[in-house]
């Protein structure tokens, strides 16, 4: 495969953001060779580091590209006893080495992880919908038809939780003597239990903010090594999470990801025109 032929630099470069789309989605959904990665770590070491599980997975598609290439280089020899052409050798200046195509691809991951990123959180913004009124009863009997939503949900709060970095897991029951398998959490920051965590004359608590599937894996391990059963998927309510903020956070990581694009591209053009530009030496 000739790495200069712009078809090749295309498939190259789309065959990247499908690598990219694919380990984005199984990161925050937590599925495929991601959750058995994660899962692994824990075993072996009880917790695990999302980032560098999804690195592991980006190398595993790299590596994945370099043996296929590998494999179909003989696709590419010219067949034996053939008459060949043949070109006068001119001898040329010794020149700086060109980075290989994969190594100049492997830039742009970072840049399009961040694109990527923020492309799922404005996604999740604007399918988060109008604020809406539910209970725990609603997370708990399955009635919920989106992966993502707005709202003020109402429930019993457990008195037993987890916290992570600053930032509390609690479960929420229908009732308040309910036990079992959990299947909504309440997240919220330790210090603003306050201002989100709104108490009712009943006694339970209502909570505003962006309900959605998923929660990381070391958490979940947690909450089962303490004799807590967590439901897969589970659903949180992210306290004081809002959609705009959602839209907003994402058109910034787009814009950052775009522009470490464009800044990697100007450096590559930068450097060509900077080697062309260089005299040729030792031509007869």
């Amino acid at each position: 495969m000739n790495p200069e032929n712009p078809q090749n630099k295309k498939l190259a470069a789309a065959a990247a953001l499908v690598m990219v789309g694919i380990t984005l989605y199984w990161t925050f959904t937590y599925t495929g060779p991601y959750r058995y990665l994660a899962e692994l770590q824990i075993k072996w070491f009880g917790s695990y580091v999302p980032k560098l599980t999804a690195i592991a997975i980006i190398l595993g598609f790299l590596g994945l590209a370099g043996a296929i290439k590998l494999i179909l280089r003989g696709a590419e020899r010219p067949v034996p006893d053939l008459p060949q052409a043949t070109a006068k050798v001119v001898p040329s200046a010794p020149r700086t080495q060109v980075p290989q195509p994969w190594f100049q691809y492997i830039r742009f991951i970072a840049p399009l992880v961040v694109v990527g990123f923020g492309g799922w959180a404005y996604l999740n913004g604007t399918q988060a919908g109008a604020l809406q009124q539910l209970s725990a009863n609603d997370f708990q009997n399955g009635n919920m038809h989106s992966r993502i939503v707005y709202a003020d949900v109402r429930g019993q709060l457990s008195g037993t939780y987890l916290a992570q970095d600053h930032y509390l897991y609690i479960p929420m029951f229908a009732e308040k003597t309910a036990n079992g398998t959990v299947q909504l959490l309440v997240g919220v920051d330790e210090n603003q239990t306050g201002r989100y965590l709104r108490r009712e004359a009943d006694g339970s608590f209502t909570v505003r903010g962006v309900a959605d599937q998923g929660l990381a894996g070391d958490v979940q391990y947690a909450f089962e090594k303490n004799g807590i059963a967590v439901s897969h998927p589970v659903w949180v309510v992210h306290a004081g999470r809002e959609p705009g903020g959602d839209k907003k956070f994402g058109m910034i990581m787009i814009a950052v990801g775009i522009a470490g694009v464009g800044l990697i591209q100007a450096l590559n053009s930068y450097r060509k025109k900077k080697n062309a530009a260089r005299p040729l030496q030792g031509l007869a």
